[in-house]
């Protein structure tokens, strides 16, 4: 099963804490005025399987804000984990039952790393390049 059969992934932004407790609310009100995250953008992502029997390469688009990947709404992928502000790159996406997990780093405007997913049995490497 083709986990990113998609050629690209739209962006999308998910922002919002009007129902958090009050403190939570002030803490990120704090956080909005903290410098922005260095690694925040929108990054064309080629994606390489060296083992296993997944596509041989993908290309998508994901959205980084505050560390955290995006997809667009609608896109049957779901990104979660974050790249913290030294760059590192921490990540699953999923489909259904199938999960990917990537790591790696990013800085000034690039990164690569690895991924891999048991449940395809399929590994390999990705690069990626912020578009702004």
């Amino acid at each position: 099963m083709n986990l990113f059969s998609a050629s690209a992934i739209s962006t999308a932004i998910l922002t919002g804490a009007s129902f958090l407790p009050r403190i939570d609310v002030a803490h990120a009100q704090r956080r909005s005025f903290e410098a922005p995250h260095a690694q925040d953008g929108v990054y064309a992502v080629d994606v390489t399987t060296q083992k296993g029997d997944c596509d041989s390469a993908y290309h998508w688009t994901i959205s980084v804000s505050g560390g955290h990947v995006t997809v667009a709404v609608g896109t049957p992928i779901e990104a979660s984990g974050q790249i913290n502000r030294r760059g590192i790159v921490d990540l699953t996406f999923r489909r259904m039952d199938k999960a990917v997990h990537a790591t790696g780093w990013l800085a000034d405007g690039s990164g690569s790393g690895t991924w891999s997913s048991p449940s395809l049995q399929c590994a390999g490497t990705w690069h990626a390049v912020r578009h702004n």
